[in-house]
This record gives structure tokens, sequence and C-alpha cells, in this order.
């Protein structure tokens, strides 16, 4: 449970949200000492209240420069030599994992890269075809399954028709497709449908289609417009003068003609070329064939007859290309008895530089390896093309199924928005079921929308079962990735990383991770890697480093619990900041995986105990909060009343092992106020539920 008050932190200077707007700047501010308390409060059987510590601290800023010019360049010169990059290190900053301490977990466990572990990315879907993303470090299929949880990629497919006697089908566009005479239909029925392609596209790629196919449209069309004047000058020097009505018409049909192929490239509208589906049960698995031929004008490429049939993709893992002109890589799974095919394509490059982050293996290039190299996916494309790669509700909902029926052990989802209402909707309660339930762990990216408090977005900030991540960025990072020419000494927090508390008083950000890196991106972008940061970044670095952890505990058979790797995570963290308020920014620290483990290796006998403290102001029956959120001067000059409601979380097979009971809870109250008073936090046990007064200083009860 936290205590905050924010009011303190007006007037601080204006940071710079945007990552090219010199994030790494350190600002010329001095930080003084002043009172700030820090609280240890708990119920004993007697309920009586207790103070165990009283730490004063706050946080005043003034402009300080006391370096001279001498002393500033030796500090120029002492960074610049001490952030010289070879190949090596640069290469190790584009991926960065020595950060969170992979490098030295894997030294010591070099066989617990995430060998054994699935992960589900929920994002805008993974291209199969990218680097790194075909096979595991042990030689296991990479990518388990794609799907598209959103339903942009259907096709109807459920008119039947059957093959004429030459082996022809008429297609639902109303092409006339020839069949491949080597497929196998003991039955004979054939299910058609048909789709626009650019609504399979994202809207860069279709972009860059369309500018392909006018330049080689307005180059045809200026062959036919020079052909017509070509032969409308011919009419005129044969025919000077054409007082014939006949020869009058003819003229007439010629500057027609010329007319019409003029006004054509003013008026062009693409819409896309139309791909024809169909759809068969071979006797035993439903296959897919795609007609692509008109993509290109003339080209004898991409006929129905000559495509290489697909089934649903964690069947053959197979996938295929509309062409070589878009480039773009898909995967097909057959519903309701051939009645629906599910054509799936990534909606923006974002989800396959987030399953690189966590799970990239490249065997030439061991540094450019994800964080997990070991580890498998499933992508759940919740991103909705037809939405700008939004995703929806149904969207979320089929992909926890999904994640469940595969039995994954990791759910990373670096989506994200505002929220009015925290820790709060349907989906919450799915995931709170398939965190509890199922013991799923699920990582989420905290938001961009720093550095002003309580700026974490929706699900990753917001929700006590969803572990949200900050993005950190290191002098390597900040050298190497960014080509800062002045990194900082010490790594720090982006800027733009959102901050806690959220509204209803919980911290927001867990632990923080690397949120940059250069990882793979889709075939369709026409580059192998790409530069992108934010905490969508951090979530996969912080998903891999679990990856690794649960690889371990599987191999050692100690019990998977989300609260115990929680809990490992949030108390091995190595510090980013000394200032108690950059708790708001950076959660417990940046995670480390090799401590982590080593204590998940020693507490691996204790239960798996989690607790969660609901607060309900003086006249509310009914707990509506997570901690105490004190903002403003209204706030902080007044007592206030609250009660503390322990609820206890516990797998449901694990409550029959320990039938744990919480007679007394301790927690953590920190307190940052503007006034500069302490404020006492008392607690009275009262059964299961405590009462708690919140005085400021010179206040009596």
């Amino acid at each position: 449970m936290g205590v905050y008050n924010a009011e303190c932190l007006r007037g601080l200077p204006s940071l710079p949200k945007s990552p090219n707007s010199r994030p790494f700047l350190s600002t010329p501010y001095s930080v003084l000492p002043l009172p700030y308390s820090h609280l240890f409060t708990g119920g004993g059987s007697q309920g009586a209240a207790r103070v165990t510590s009283q730490i004063f601290w706050a946080m005043s800023f003034s402009p300080s420069d006391p370096l001279s010019v001498e002393e500033k360049t030796a500090v120029k010169s002492e960074r610049l030599s001490s952030f010289r990059l070879n190949e090596s290190t640069f290469l190790a900053s584009l991926m960065p994992k020595k950060e969170i301490g992979v490098d030295r977990f894997l030294e010591a466990h070099p066989t617990y890269d995430g060998r054994g572990v699935v992960i589900a990315i929920f994002d805008s879907g993974v291209d199969p075809a990218a680097a790194g993303l075909q096979t595991t470090s042990d030689g296991k299929p990479k990518i388990i399954d794609i799907l598209d949880c959103t339903g942009s990629g259907d096709v109807d497919t459920s008119k039947v028709v059957k093959a004429d006697a030459d082996g022809y089908v008429m297609g639902a566009s109303g092409a006339r497709l020839l069949l491949n005479s080597s497929w196998k239909n003991p039955s004979q029925e054939w299910h058609i449908g048909c789709k626009l392609v650019y609504e399979l596209f994202t809207n860069s790629l279709t972009s860059r289609i369309k500018k392909e196919r006018k330049k080689k449209w307005s180059t045809k069309n200026q062959e036919a417009i020079s052909e017509a004047l070509k032969h409308l000058n011919e009419f005129d020097k044969k025919h000077p003068k054409t007082e014939d009505s006949k020869l009058k018409r003819v003229r007439e049909d010629l500057q027609n003609k010329l007319d019409f192929l003029r006004k054509q490239d003013e008026s062009y509208d693409d819409r896309g070329p139309v791909i024809d589906v169909v759809a068969w049960n071979d006797g035993g698995l439903w296959r897919v064939a795609v007609d692509t031929h008109n993509f290109e004008d003339g080209s004898e490429q991409g006929k129905l007859a000559d495509f290489i049939p697909l089934t649903n993709y964690r069947i053959e893992r197979k996938y295929g290309i509309f062409s070589n002109l878009d480039a773009c890589s898909f995967v097909t799974n057959v519903y309701d008895e051939g009645n629906l095919v599910s054509i799936v394509t990534d909606c923006s490059p974002h989800g396959t530089h987030v399953s690189g982050i966590a799970s990239a293996f490249h065997s030439e290039e061991p540094l450019l390896n994800g964080v997990a190299p070991g580890a498998q996916l499933i992508s759940c494309k919740i991103g909705d093309t037809r939405l700008g790669s939004m995703e929806t509700g149904t969207g979320l909902t089929r992909a926890l199924i999904a994640a469940v029926e595969h039995k994954c052990d990791l759910i990373n989802m670096s989506y994200g928005e505002p929220t009015l209402l925290p820790d709060y909707g349907r989906f919450i309660d799915l995931v709170n079921e398939v965190v509890d339930k199922h013991r799923l762990i699920f990582i989420s990216s905290a938001g961009n929308n720093g550095p002003a408090l309580s700026t974490v977005g929706a699900p990753g900030g917001t929700s006590s079962s969803i572990i949200g991540i900050g993005a950190y960025v290191s002098p390597a990072m900040a050298a190497g990735a960014h080509c800062v020419v002045e990194p900082p000494p010490e790594g720090m927090e982006y800027t733009w990383s959102s901050r806690g508390p959220t509204v209803d008083g919980d911290l927001g950000v867990s632990v923080s991770a690397p949120g940059g890196a250069v990882a793979p991106v889709p075939t369709w972008t026409l580059q192998r890697r790409m530069l992108m940061n934010g905490t969508s970044m951090a979530s996969p670095s912080a998903c891999g480093g679990v990856a690794l952890l649960l690889s371990g505990m599987k191999a050692e058979g100690i019990f998977i619990s989300p609260y115990t790797v929680r809990k490992a995570l949030e108390n091995t963290t190595s510090p980013i900041s000394d200032l108690p308020v950059e708790k708001l920014t950076t959660g417990h620290g940046l995670m480390q995986v090799d401590r982590a483990y080593e204590y998940i290796q020693q507490s691996k006998n204790l239960p798996s105990v989690c607790y969660k403290v609901l607060i309900s102001p003086a006249g509310k029956s009914t707990p509506i909060s997570r901690g105490i959120y004190l903002r403003g001067d209204c706030s902080c000059q007044q007592s206030s009343e609250c009660s503390n409601f322990p609820c206890r979380r516990l797998q449901q097979e694990f409550c029959e092992l320990h039938r744990t009971k919480l007679h007394g809870i301790l927690c953590t109250v920190p307190i940052i106020s503007t006034v500069c008073k302490q404020f006492f936090f008392r607690t009275l046990l009262q059964g299961s539920a405590c009462n708690g007064l919140i005085l400021p200083v010179g206040f009596s009860i």
C-alpha cells in the first residue's frame, strides 16, 4: 500500500517528452535534503500501531553549476573515453542485455536461455519470415502459432462450388480459376471467397504499393497518350481539311480518346488487387490456396494452380508471400468447416520488433540475439488492421483464450492507453483469472506519457495482476543506439517513460528494463532490423528476462508462481536513482535476472502467498483504492480517515496446501509532502480490516 502526495513536485522543470528532444541531457539542478517521512506501520495482535523507523527526506531544486570550464572539459573527456565503443560493445548496445544481468545469468546457466518456455505476444502480429524468428537456440520452431484475434483478415468462404470438366472454378471475384490437378479433394467441393488485398496491408505498405503501381500505370498511360497523339497528328497531316462529316467524326473520336487518357492520370484511384481464396478438405486437413496473378498486369506469376497450399499455421508452420512487389508474408487458419478462412498479416512492424527483443535467435550473430533465444512464441494479433492497429475487447479476450489453450508461460503486451478507471473492467477480470488460476505471468508496458505524475497507462501500469515495465537507458545504449556524443555517466529512466502513482494509489511501475533496441522487423519494410524505443521495448526485454527465470525453474523442478516471480523481480532490482520520488518512475529499480534467480532458489520452499490491500475512505463501505494518494494543499492540510482490507490471493491448488492466515500486515508508507511535515498512519486491527488515520504534524487525536 502506498501513500503519495504530489504537490511537492510543482515547479519542477519541464522535461522533454520526445526521445529526439535531448532525453539524456542532465538538468542543471541540485538536490537539497528537506524533511521527508518514511514510516513502517503494522497491526499486531493487540491492534496497537507502532512506528519502527523515521527517515526525513524531501526535494528542493535550485540552479547549481559549481564546475569551472577546465573541470567541465575534463569531465567531458572522461565521459567520451568511458563510452568509446568497439565493434562488440556497439553490437551489444543495439540489443541491450547486460544491463539486466542476462550475460551473468547465461554464463552461469548456459542452457537456461528460455528453453521450455512459451511466450504469447499480444501485439500487432509477428512476421514468420523476419530475421531471427525461425528457430530457437536448440533447433525448435520459434513461432508455434500465429493467430488473428481481431478478425480483420477474415474471408467468407461459405459459398461452395464444383469444378467444370476442364478443371476450372468460378472465383468469388468473377475470375475463372484453374485448379491444380494434384490437389486431393475427395468431396470435390471447393469453398470460395475474395478480399481486397489492401484490407490486409498496413497503411505504410499500401502507400508504397500504390506508388509502385501508379508508377507502372503512369508509364503505360503515357505510352497510350503518345500513341493517341501520334494517331491524331497523322490524321491531321493526312486530312488538313475535314469538311466531310465522316472525317469530322473520326477526328472527334481521336481527340476524345486523347482527352480521356489525359484525364485518367488526374482521376487515378487504385483500390488494389483482389485476391481469390479457395479452401477445401484433402481428406485429413483443410487446405487454402490464394490467387494473386493480378498483382502485376501481364505477369504469369501468382496463378491459383501454382500456389503451394497452406493449412492452419500451427500444423505445418508454413507461410506464403503475396508477391515480390510487396514482400508481405501471410499465414492462414481455417474455421467453421471451411466456411471461414483467416488470412493473418501484421498491422505494423511493432509486434515483430517486440518478438525479436524477447527471443530472436541469430546463430551467426549471437550479440543480436533476443533476451531469451531459446523461448518459443505464439503471436496473438490484437491490433485491428481496419482500425489502424488499435486493439479491441474481442481481440484481447480471444488472445487470452489462446494463451491458456496453448499453455503459455508468459504474456507480453506492449499495448496500452489512458484509462479513467484503473484495475477495472471485463478484460482485467479475465487477466486476474488467467494469472491466479492458470499461473500465467502477464507483463506489459507502463506507457510513454511521462514525465508527469500519474501518467501510467492501462493495462500495464494500472493493473495489480500485470507487471508494469518502465523504460531505462544505459550509457552504452545512449552512445551506441542513439549516437549521443556525451552520454550520461550513469543510466537513467527515459524522460518520456510514464510515472505513477495510479489515481487509486498504486505504485504504477513495477520494475524497469532497457527501453530501446535494434531488432527484427517484417520483410515488407524492406529492412532486416530497425531501432525503436519506448516502454513497448522495455516490456519484452523484461519478459525475456522472466523467460530465463522460468527456464531455470522448470529445469530444476521449482514450483512456478506469478507471485514468486514478481516478488523475486521486485526484491532484487538495481536502484537507478537515490531520489525517493524516482520510485514513481523506475518502480523498484532495474531488474537483475541473475539476482532474481538466486532469490528464487533460496526461497523456493516458502509458500507462494499474495495479498493486496484495498482502501476504503471514511463513509465508504466498499474499498475503492489500492493506496492513499494525497494531492494538493486541501488534501494535505487536514486529517483523513480510511480502512484497510487485506485480500488474500492464492492459486486454487496452493490453497489446499497452505492455509495461510493474515494476522497482521507490515506496510511501507512513503509520503511526499509539499508542506514538509511528517504524517503518521495509525492502524487498529478490527477482524480482517485495519482502520487508519492520517494526521499532519500538529494535529491531535
